[in-house]
């Protein structure tokens, strides 16, 4: 007879007929003996892996009498013996494929240790051909098939192994990416993996393969890679010569037939994996030339807080696929340090380069085809390949990014349309946008939306830009400069920086000159910081109706501002719908848990401030006549309609 397991369980009569096991009871039984075949079972052990944790409330009986229905169905019934510590099954040589997938697996292992790769190779791969799927693919996964399993990517890695001690790794990069996309933790076949890419002449990929590995299990675990991937690694560095074969085997027809395993052990080598190669390199036999290139500004020193929004952000440069993320956020929340931070822990992720475009021009959008230029001309492309058309030259950038690995940094967009031409074309790259507003027609795009700091972040920022620990009225009195900065990370930056540079200004003298809200914004400047500067640039942007809602809501606040409570200070039923342009130029916040069919918003502190102080130096009448409004919020709160009463925000905005 002929038992099979290794896949739907099959059992072949020595006559050719199919012997049927048709009740799942039979076939449980049945599989727990053959992967022990020649070896007795305990009742206790089979009623543990039939059943699991509902056995029978008869389990000994329920037992012999499936037993009995086993026998039945067996052409040679006194296969399956009754042993005295319960039962077993007998197998000749030949008759099981588990049994020959292990003799194989042995013999090419025992190759392996003896120096034969080439034989090795042969038997371990012929192993894996006897798999035709997961084991037992038929009956409910379980404990019984783990040992299997285990086996079969034990005997995976060592055909790996053997392939690339005989120069195959352009064979196997492919099937190497299959398999650490299926087992993401198993860690020697990512070192298997940047071996076959350095060996391909891949190295800064390699680089980036050990770094997608480590952002996930630090991301995930908190752990690091272990020793033999951080050893891989610094040898990498350091381009060891011990990591390139002496002479590369030539791919010879036994070479490619025996190249591929699928993920149960059926054949698949050359061109596919040959292609997995060139979506790496370029081109598995002449690469085009690539200088990675790290455009990126240096990231912040004292960077604080964004935990939650650095792990996000990390998880999806992580993923496979190409991955478009938007940080917004309003001017000064600290958009372009996280995305900074990010992108620089994910360096060795993107081992192909990291470019970075600045959308921006002195608060100007700028054209992001002239941004596409230099871009080109950044990665090596000469001035005079570089196209006049639009069109030509979007397809041109597309065309040299294709196949690498890159992570694009657009700060400071200010629409979709902005960024689209700056998007590679094919799925290897990653993308960070920084911009106030929130570019939700940018298909594809997840969005990272930031607030103010945590209260114990900001005095935690402050505290290191200063340098020193802060306690009792020190530590009182930074609090109280955070509160007043609204948790605004320029705000607190510049705070930090007038305390670290002025041995005279004490905590507390700052807290005082900050808390007469008429020389806020004039306090919180140093040098070319200004939150003044900052917000009069988006202000710029908007139109002159949304600018006099931000006056008028200034005028009225500080308070939450629902629809109907909008449409009412500015006397017109529709002008709630103008404060998206407001919150998309990162003037206004949309509150979240508003009861009101139209959304809520609400003015960031120091927003304001900034818009109190325009308010008496353009428009004072503006002030009478919103308070005069005011006095119908309390029929308006009557009629259902939620409003915060006056009063300061809180904290963290």
């Amino acid at each position: 007879m002929r038992f099979k397991i290794l896949g739907p369980l099959d059992i072949t009569a020595d006559d050719g007929s199919t012997v049927t096991v048709s009740r799942p009871l039979h076939r449980s039984a049945l599989a727990c003996l053959l992967l022990n075949a020649g070896q007795p079972r305990s009742v206790a052990q089979l009623i543990a892996e039939i059943w699991g944790d509902a056995p029978p409330l008869s389990p000994e009986v329920s037992l012999r009498s499936c037993v009995y229905g086993v026998r039945k169905l067996l052409p040679d019934a006194g296969r399956l013996r009754t042993h005295p510590s319960g039962y077993l099954i007998e197998v000749a040589p030949g008759e099981l494929d588990l049994h020959d997938f292990l003799d194989l697996a042995s013999q090419g292992r025992d190759a392996l240790d003896q120096g034969d790769p080439r034989g090795a190779a042969a038997m371990l791969a012929e192993a894996l051909r006897l798999w035709r799927d997961p084991p037992l693919a038929d009956l409910p996964a379980g404990k019984m098939t783990d040992r299997l399993l285990d086996q079969h990517k034990e005997v995976r890695d060592a055909l790996f192994d053997a392939q690339l001690a005989l120069g195959r790794h352009r064979q196997v990069v492919a099937e190497l990416r299959s398999a650490v996309a299926a087992e993401p933790l198993h860690e020697h076949a990512w070192a298997q993996l940047m071996i076959a890419l350095y060996r391909c002449g891949a190295r800064a990929d390699a680089l980036a393969t050990f770094g997608r590995l480590r952002i996930t299990l630090i991301s995930t675990y908190g752990i690091e890679p272990g020793p033999e991937l951080q050893d891989l690694h610094r040898r990498v560095l350091a381009d060891d010569p011990d990591l390139m074969l002496r002479h590369e085997a030539a791919d010879s027809p036994e070479a490619t037939a025996l190249g591929g395993t699928d993920a149960y052990g059926g054949g698949g080598g050359g061109a596919g994996a040959e292609a997995g190669v060139a979506g790496v390199a370029g081109s598995a036999a002449e690469p085009e030339p690539w200088q990675p290139v790290c455009q990126l500004p240096p990231s912040v020193a004292d960077f604080t807080g964004r935990s939650a929004e650095l792990t996000q952000l990390l998880d999806r440069l992580a993923g496979e696929g190409m991955t478009i993320t938007v940080i917004s956020g309003m001017p000064g929340i600290g958009k372009t340090a996280l995305a900074l931070h990010a992108a620089h822990l994910a360096r060795q992720e993107f081992g192909d380069g990291q470019l970075f475009a600045c959308l921006d021009d002195a608060g100007r959008p700028r054209d992001p085809h002239a941004v596409l230029s230099e871009l080109l001309r950044g990665q090596g492309v000469p001035p005079g390949q570089i196209p006049d058309g639009r069109f030509e030259r979007e397809a041109k950038y597309r065309s040299v990014l294709a196949g690498r690995r890159v992570l694009v940094l657009v700060d400071a967009a200010t629409s979709a349309a902005q960024v689209r031409p700056l998007l590679p074309g094919t799925a290897e790259s990653a993308v960070i946008v920084t911009s106030r507003a929130r570019l939700t027609d940018l298909d594809g795009a997840r969005l990272v939306e930031l607030y103010g700091l945590l209260p114990a972040d900001s005095v935690s920022l402050l505290s290191r830009i200063c340098d020193r620990t802060l306690r009792g009225d020190e530590l009182d009195a930074a609090k109280a400069i955070a509160a007043t900065c609204g948790q605004l990370p320029l705000a607190v930056r510049i705070a930090g920086a007038r305390l670290s540079g002025d041995p005279h200004l004490t905590f507390a003298a700052l807290a005082d000159q900050l808390h007469d809200e008429r020389k806020l914004l004039d306090e919180l400047t140093v040098g070319d910081q200004s939150v003044r500067v900052r917000l009069a640039d988006a202000a710029r942007v908007v139109s002159a109706t949304a600018r006099r809602l931000l006056l008028t809501l200034a005028a009225a606040g500080p308070r939450d501002f629902p629809g109907p409570l909008i449409d009412m200070l500015l006397e017109d039923p529709g002008a709630h719908q103008i404060a998206p342009a407001l919150a998309d130029a990162g003037l206004l916040r949309r509150v979240t848990g508003s009861t009101t069919d139209t959304p809520t918003y609400r003015l960031h502190p120091l927003v304001q401030a900034y818009a109190s102080q325009l308010l008496t130096e353009a428009e004072p009448g503006l002030v009478g006549s919103a308070a005069g409004r005011l006095l119908a919020c309390g029929w308006l709160e009557l009629a259902g309609i939620r409003s915060s009463r006056p009063g300061q925000p809180e904290a963290g905005y």
